[in-house]
């Protein structure tokens, strides 16, 4: 039996992740090249948007949690997620190796490549973490084991994940306080951007020489935090939520839908960039109204990102078995903190 609570925290994080690169990254079209621009870089009143949409620690924090229930041998894990990837990249090698040979010059080739590859990086890290199964385990035998990754992030910033994750894995068995975890994480996060020198925003933003993403750093796993703390608060209302058909069907893709989505926004500004540049699609997003024109294309970007996930033969990314029945995980108040 599925999990309502952890369903709809996937759910919510694969839109917000889905969302913030459909509407925060635009290849712009210009008779020299394309060039990737974002929003954020010209409007900074958009900056609090980054907070809600770059919800990477929430797909962690879920991965965390399934690991802990999953019998799936890593090397099966492994094979379910290389087979699509493969796939997909064969793909763009195969459009990227075409353009060159019409003539489309580097700059341009190299950005596509950059915008496909992107969300690549969730994959590798991922794995990294099924791997140190053993570790995340002898690590949640003491309340304080979260610890050890939020260290570590000092040295490897990439374990930022590893503590949204770990908190996952001890949500398997603990109840965990929401209300602790989201006021430390917003005054952590707010500490850290005004006094510690982090970047407000939550994602990179082209031409800034520091990203709280290239690498993740204490500022990351600060909003992890919060928004790991926001769900758990909410989790009676989440839960409800959570079984609903709509979070249902987005569980059943949600890997296969991060894995094809960016595929699928380059994917519809190449083929319509005959006609362009048009508005909201390949244009500069130097204007407010820009925002609104990028909202009228989310539809054709997500049909084609069903088309994405048709063309892979449904090889998409599959979660492993259902984990068992538990009680409602995680009300506002818990018995014991994720950290002492």
């Amino acid at each position: 039996m599925r999990n309502p609570f952890i369903d709809a925290v996937r759910a919510l994080a694969v839109v917000a992740v889905v969302l913030g690169h459909w509407l925060v990254t635009s290849l712009v079209d210009t008779p020299t090249g394309m060039y990737i621009d974002s929003p954020l870089k010209h409007l900074s009143a958009l900056t609090p948007v980054s907070w809600v949409l770059q919800a990477l620690g929430l797909f962690f924090f879920v991965g965390g949690y399934a690991a802990a229930h999953s019998k799936t041998p890593f090397l099966v894990r492994l094979k379910q997620l290389a087979v699509p990837t493969s796939l997909m990249l064969g793909c763009w090698a195969a459009v990227l190796f075409g353009l060159t040979l019409r003539g489309v010059d580097q700059g341009t080739a190299w950005n596509i490549g950059f915008l496909v590859t992107t969300p690549l990086w969730f994959f590798g890290v991922y794995l990294v973490l099924l791997a140190l199964k053993p570790l995340v385990r002898r690590l949640d035998e003491y309340s304080w084991g979260v610890l050890v990754p939020v260290v570590l992030v000092l040295v490897v910033p990439y374990a930022v994940w590893w503590a949204a994750w770990q908190l996952g894995y001890s949500l398997a068995r603990r109840r965990i306080p929401g209300p602790p975890l989201l006021v430390l994480g917003v005054i952590g996060y707010a500490l850290l951007t005004t006094f510690g020198g982090y970047p407000l925003s939550a994602v990179g933003i082209p031409g800034e020489a520091v990203s709280n993403l290239n690498p993740p750093n204490y500022a990351t796993l600060a909003l992890a935090f919060a928004q790991i703390g926001l769900v758990l608060t909410i989790a009676p209302l989440l839960t409800r939520l959570g079984t609903t058909k709509p979070v249902t069907w987005l569980n059943k893709r949600a890997l296969g839908i991060f894995l094809a989505h960016q595929s699928a926004l380059v994917t519809v500004t190449l083929a319509l960039s005959a006609w362009g540049p048009l508005p909201g699609l390949q244009q500069p997003p130097d204007h407010p109204g820009w925002v609104w024109q990028r909202l009228l294309w989310l539809p054709v970007c997500a049909a084609v990102t069903w088309g994405w996930l048709r063309a892979l033969r449904g090889r998409s990314p599959r979660r492993a078995a259902p984990p068992p029945a538990e009680p409602d995980p995680v009300p506002a108040s818990a018995e014991r903190t994720p950290a002492r």
